[in-house]
């Protein structure tokens, strides 16, 4: 169930991101703009400097296009997911290997099409729940046919 409603919020997420790149762009650069300010209010360090250069590197990459690849490429992963869920549901073992491919896709699809920082980042979001889900899934596998 959680795999049905994560993917169903997923693509309406993504959908809005889709149809309002320009709005999320700017969004986006906020929250990171906010966060960078906080990190310059710490004493300084080698490890804020290294994180205070990734926040730029974001922030420069957070473009109207970078959402729009980004979203994209994540409906691609919720429909794989979805329909994956839908199977498993259904106890086919087909569903976990189209699981595990929606997850290939939203980890190399956003590092190979958008590209540096932010692909990480996008990667890493939106893999995170997912792969625990899908160890979840492993332990269960001999229960589908």
């Amino acid at each position: 169930m959680l795999t049905f409603l994560s993917s169903i919020s997923g693509l309406w997420t993504q959908s809005e991101r889709l149809w309002n790149p320009g709005m999320v762009a700017e969004q986006t650069k906020e929250i990171f703009e906010g966060l960078r300010e906080k990190l310059e209010e710490q004493p300084s360090s080698a490890d804020t400097k290294t994180v205070d250069r990734l926040f730029e590197s974001v922030i420069k990459r957070t473009t109207p296009e970078t959402i729009k690849h980004s979203a994209m490429i994540m409906i691609i992963f919720e429909s794989l997911t979805l329909y994956a869920a839908y199977l498993m549901w259904n106890l086919r073992k087909l569903g976990f290997y189209l699981y595990m491919s929606g997850i290939a896709v939203a980890f190399f699809g956003s590092i190979l099409v958008i590209g540096g920082w932010m692909g990480i980042v996008t990667a890493i979001a939106g893999i995170f729940f997912s792969s625990i889900m899908c160890i979840i899934y492993a332990f269960n596998l001999k229960y589908l046919q």
